[in-house]
């Protein structure tokens, strides 16, 4: 299992449009409604995300599906601060009363100490 995260392209940040991975949608808890048997969204739903590397920034990210049915997401001002190349994940963080979370960029993903742990697990027992 990998982190959830989205590998920056070209497009990405020239156009703002990314496809949304399903381990990122499921991290970030978006439910699409399936109460007519079609997985739909009626509406974009916004998730809120920090960003706190250099500044502080506060990303309204929006997720929403096409006329033709991909499932997108939308980051504003990403090519200010990911290069095509750099992977974004997504931290969450429980705060007192909401979900918070924080956004990270870098050339390489993180060690996903848990899945590390994991494989060492099955391997020595």
């Amino acid at each position: 299992m990998t982190i959830p995260h989205i590998k920056v392209t070209d497009t990405m940040r020239n156009k703002y449009i990314i496809d949304a991975k399903q381990a990122v949608i499921k991290q970030f808890g978006i439910e699409p409604d399936q109460s007519d048997g079609v997985e739909t969204w009626e509406d974009p739903t916004y998730r809120t995300a920090h960003y706190w590397f250099d500044v502080q920034f506060i990303f309204d990210i929006k997720f929403y599906m096409t006329a033709r049915g991909d499932k997108r997401m939308s980051i504003p001002e990403l090519r200010k601060y990911a290069n095509t190349g750099d992977y974004v994940w997504f931290e969450k963080v429980q705060d007192s009363e909401n979900d918070l979370y924080i956004i990270h960029i870098g050339k390489e993903l993180p060690v996903d100490k848990r899945e590390q742990y994991e494989q060492l697990q099955a391997r020595y027992g």
